[in-house]
């Protein structure tokens, strides 16, 4: 199966494995202390599931050999399943960021007299994961964007 796997494969495996650190990041926040602590994300977690398969079955669909119409199909499938993961990645990023940008504007950019009440130590690591996260799926976004750009199986010659 190595084989079989192109750059391009790999690239859409490593946004599935930045997917799943931005999944582990993103319940760190959740469950530590600090601002964002029980703040949920509506639908973060499954659309972060969904991607991380999605990724995966466009992998699993490329290493085997069907050819004719079927094999046209499961090109076809799997081009989606990759394109339908960035989109997915994209809004999981739009909604984090929509979520914490109040906070974040909060802890950071309140008056004289609250950002001393607000920037706390639970507050300013609650925020620092926060910003780790977003950038964690963004980078997790490029990188299934290039993913669904490249070839996943090699060519034979």
């Amino acid at each position: 199966m190595k084989k079989k796997l192109s750059v391009g494969a790999w690239i859409t495996c490593l946004a599935a494995v930045l997917t799943l650190i931005s999944l582990i990041v993103y319940f760190i926040n959740v469950g530590g202390t600090g601002y964002f602590h029980n703040i949920e994300v509506k639908n973060l977690v499954l659309f972060s599931i969904l991607v991380i398969v999605m990724l995966l079955c466009a992998i699993i669909l490329k290493t085997l050999d069907i050819g004719g119409a079927a094999g046209r199909a499961v090109d076809l499938v799997s081009g989606a399943l990759q394109i339908g993961a960035a989109v997915l990645l994209a809004i999981i990023l739009i909604n984090l960021i929509s979520s914490r940008v109040e906070g974040l504007a909060f802890i950071y950019f309140s008056n004289a007299d609250v950002i001393k009440e607000v920037q706390t130590a639970e507050n300013l690591a609650s925020a620092t994961t926060t910003i780790a996260d977003m950038v964690l799926y963004g980078v997790s976004l490029i990188f299934a964007i290039v993913g669904s750009f490249c070839s996943l199986r090699k060519k034979n010659s």
